[in-house]
């Protein structure tokens, strides 16, 4: 078991451990309800083969993260999305890269 990710922002661990979960990775929650000023919450990647591709994700969602989106037209509604959103509110269609 690896430590991957830790962060005294809890919602920002939260989204990591989404991230990893939601492809597979098994993952464990540590000092999630400990006092923030002690220690902040980590996340631990329980497989240890699986770590090198945790960084690959979080790789990829740091380069989505730091990229700002211009504003878009959904290819779906015809809707108009403004600068920094990269799914339509009106129908959800994802902006294609």
């Amino acid at each position: 078991m690896k430590r991957i990710y830790t962060n005294a922002d809890q919602s920002r661990v939260g989204m990591y451990q989404s991230l990893l979960e939601e492809n597979g990775i098994q993952t464990l929650l540590k000092n999630n309800n400990a006092p923030y000023k002690e220690v902040w919450p980590e996340v631990w990647v329980v497989n240890d083969d699986q770590y090198d591709d945790a960084l690959k994700l979080f790789k990829e969602l740091d380069t989505q993260l730091s990229v700002p989106v211009a504003p878009w037209d959904c290819p779906e509604c015809g809707e108009r999305i403004e600068e920094g959103f990269g799914e339509c509110w009106n129908c959800g269609a994802v902006k294609a890269s």
